[in-house]
């Protein structure tokens, strides 16, 4: 989703500052991030209201709902899918008891709101609010109790409206997951339904079977192969291209990365090593390491164009050399293919980037109300203070996200 702007003068990207520099007379297309995130009542959260940035990073203990935050934006995608829609979004993960956060009240909604900007900066040039409620005499089965959608001030669709009152059983599908009814915002579905998500788990990759976890289902080794394979041409090398280069820089002796065949169809990865005798049979994708695996599927996932990418626990099986570089490398390839990443993240080889600002980190704490409170770095006193005085995100964050009583585990016996 991209918002075209006339100007007087060009902007261009300096990487290294985040600056622009002006040139004069042309049309840019800023693109849209979701610039404000507001849920009531999913799965382990009573309420979250966010600010985001285009880049941000959820930090928190076990258990404590940074996936289930990254699934508010994966439930989208699936309620706008082909061969998708509400009913099926939500019985994929369990039905509407599950999706309901236990701490909520018996007939409580479950909401979302969804605010897009240009950049992030300014008023919204879009929000979409979606209430959910059960079907009458059907506990599992949603309907929309409301579906509202703003473009700026203007509101273009309200529901229920007339026709949905005289027939309820329309509130069984949501305007935006239907090509008819969404005519008129149809940015927004665009938006959500181009959005990608990785999260790569070698064994079942490996397998070539498609997972179970609603999530994992965006990054399966048939998917992976048949985006590869859905690509044009000269772009597809390119990336391999690219691809082949970090990996040179990261993975020691490796020789080539290619793909083989080069066309459509059926394909597989092949890479070489520099220290293997010559002729030594190269090695398929299935022989390869968890985190050359994971690597290859961090970096193809970053180039990909997509308006919104999420990551999983990127660090993972990685060397933390290569951790390191990880937030500065997610700066430099999305640029112009992906608006805006949201990652979750363990690794404070990964947060002790200092580039890395604390409105771009959001944590995650158990609260006393059996929900999770969530909050950005920036907004909590303590934590914006010694920000201030020069440490680094994960000297200050990763301490707060340390269960009380850890110690005692390395006595547990």
């Amino acid at each position: 989703m991209r918002k075209r702007v006339s100007v007087s003068i060009s902007l261009h990207w300096d990487c290294d500052s985040l600056r622009f520099e002006k040139r004069s007379g042309e049309t840019l297309e800023v693109p849209m991030i979701v610039s404000r995130l507001i849920v009531r009542n999913w799965k382990n959260f009573l309420k979250v209201d966010l600010p985001l940035e285009d880049r941000v990073f959820l930090v928190g203990p076990n258990a404590s709902g940074k996936s289930n935050l990254l699934d508010v934006f994966h439930f989208m995608k699936d309620l706008v899918a082909p061969g998708g829609g509400l009913y099926r979004a939500v019985t994929r993960r369990g039905g509407l008891t599950l999706l309901r956060s236990l701490a909520a009240t018996k007939n409580a909604r479950v909401e979302f709101e969804f605010q897009f900007s240009p950049g992030g900066n300014g008023r919204p040039e879009w929000r979409y609010a979606l209430s959910l409620k059960p079907y009458p005499r059907q506990a599992d089965v949603p309907m929309v109790a409301r579906e509202r959608v703003w473009r700026g001030d203007k509101l273009v669709l309200d529901r229920p409206d007339a026709a949905d009152r005289k027939d309820k059983v329309r509130l069984r599908q949501t305007c935006l997951e239907n090509v008819i009814t969404n005519a008129s915002f149809r940015e927004v579905a665009e938006f959500f339904a181009a959005s990608r998500y990785f999260h790569l788990i070698p064994h079942q990759f490996r397998e070539g079977g498609e997972p179970e976890y609603p999530l994992s289902r965006d990054f399966s080794r048939g998917e992976f192969f048949r985006r590869i394979a859905a690509t044009p041409a000269r772009t597809r090398e390119a990336r391999l291209r690219k691809i082949e280069e970090a990996l040179k820089l990261s993975v020691p002796l490796l020789k080539e990365l290619r793909l083989c065949p080069p066309g459509h169809g059926e394909c597989h990865l092949e890479s070489s090593f520099g220290h293997w005798r010559e002729g030594s049979p190269r090695l398929r994708e299935g022989q390869f390491s968890d985190g050359l695996l994971r690597l290859i599927g961090i970096l193809w996932s970053l180039l990909e164009r997509s308006p919104l990418l999420l990551l999983e626990e990127p660090e993972l099986s990685l060397n933390t050399a290569v951790v390191r570089q990880l937030p500065g490398l997610i700066h430099r390839l999305r640029r112009g293919v992906s608006s805006q990443v949201i990652l979750s993240t363990h690794s404070p080889a990964l947060l002790s980037d200092s580039g890395i600002d604390g409105r771009e980190v959001v944590l995650l704490l158990p609260a006393s109300d059996r929900s999770i409170e969530v909050a950005r770095a920036s907004d909590l006193p303590d934590i914006a203070v010694l920000l201030d005085r020069g440490l680094s995100v994960g000297d200050v964050v990763l301490p707060r996200t340390q269960p009380a009583r850890i110690e005692e585990l390395g006595y547990f016996q």
